[in-house]
């Protein structure tokens, strides 16, 4: 696992801005208490519902008890198990629910194969909690609706296709497809909910 300290305090810790409109249950599920906490405080003055577990049996029993999540970020190593059977028991129990995979050094693969097989990103430790934020508010909250509604222009049209193309050719990894295409992790994210572009 990265260091705390590496992980908790990487860029910046602003003040929370753009509160979602109504309160979205998230699940955190990470051993390391100081890296649960930490999120979990960020996403709370962010506005959002969070609760969390340090393990697998943890946090089987949160997604028994508690509301259906609108996102699931776990860690990919746990004590009593791994952040893939956190994606198994979402895919069963609560299909369509997005899960995010947090990863450290010597992981990644593990990670890469969670979201070839549907898991919505994975995220390398250490990592800017602004960006996660961002990522957050744009997997939870809907699809934006333009006036009129539909693409307009071929340039419009043109960059949506090979926004998609990038992303099948990339199995979906929103990370690397960012990196491919030379934008940041939130402008595609941006992109995507713009063009309505969803993984079927």
């Amino acid at each position: 696992k990265a260091r705390c300290s590496e992980f908790i305090f990487q860029g910046s810790q602003s003040l929370p801005r753009d509160r979602p409109d109504r309160v979205h249950p998230i699940l955190i599920v990470e051993d390391d208490e100081l890296v649960r906490v930490s999120l979990a405080d960020r996403l709370r003055l962010e506005g959002f519902a969070v609760s969390t577990a340090a393990t697998v049996d943890g946090a089987r029993r949160e997604l028994a008890n508690a509301p259906r999540p609108d996102l699931v970020i776990t860690d990919i190593r746990l004590p009593d198990g791994s952040g893939a059977e956190i994606f198994e028991i979402c895919q069963v129990n609560f299909p369509g629910v997005p899960v995010i995979i947090m990863t450290g050094f010597g992981s990644v693969a593990d990670a890469v194969r969670l979201v070839k097989a549907g898991a919505l990103d994975y995220l390398e430790k250490p990592f800017n909690l602004d960006d996660l934020v961002g990522t957050v508010r744009m997997t939870v909250s809907g699809p934006e609706l333009g006036d009129e509604g539909g693409l307009r222009g071929s340039v419009e049209g043109a960059e949506r296709t090979a926004i998609l193309e990038a992303l099948v050719r990339n199995d979906w990894a929103i990370s690397k497809t960012a990196q491919i295409l030379g934008i940041s992790r939130k402008s595609l994210w941006a992109k995507m909910r713009r063009y309505r572009i969803g993984r079927r």
